[in-house]
């Protein structure tokens, strides 16, 4: 076994939070076009599309080095969700059975009429 990997394992586990997907998507964007338009202007110098097609490749592949792994400088903004509670969930089903949403409806109409 070699000393990588319990890093990379780490590296893999992480997920990239929605800033960290806006950021990424967001430098993609703009590395795919710069290159693109060096790319341009080089291959229209040279009059060759080879060297344009080979701009568009190297942006394409760094971008896809730097964006699609989940990389932690992309996770600065983990989301913190609300704890789950099964507890609170189970108390109102016992309290309430369910009724059919005709029944619900009802009752809410009724309270409405009341309180007007």
């Amino acid at each position: 076994p070699h000393a990588a990997a319990p890093e990379l394992s780490a590296l893999l586990a992480r997920s990239m939070d929605f800033k960290g997907q806006f950021w990424c998507e967001r430098f993609f964007q703009v590395l795919v076009v710069l290159f693109g338009l060096a790319g341009f202007a080089v291959g229209y110098m040279k009059q060759d599309f080879r060297v344009t097609f080979q701009f568009l490749s190297a942006g394409g592949g760094i971008s896809a080095v730097i964006c699609l792994p989940d990389w932690p400088w992309w996770n600065r903004n983990p989301v913190s969700w609300i704890p789950y509670d099964s507890e609170e969930e189970e108390e109102e089903e016992e309290e309430e059975p369910a009724k059919p949403k005709k029944e619900k409806n009802k009752e809410k109409k009724k309270k409405s009429q009341k309180a007007q």
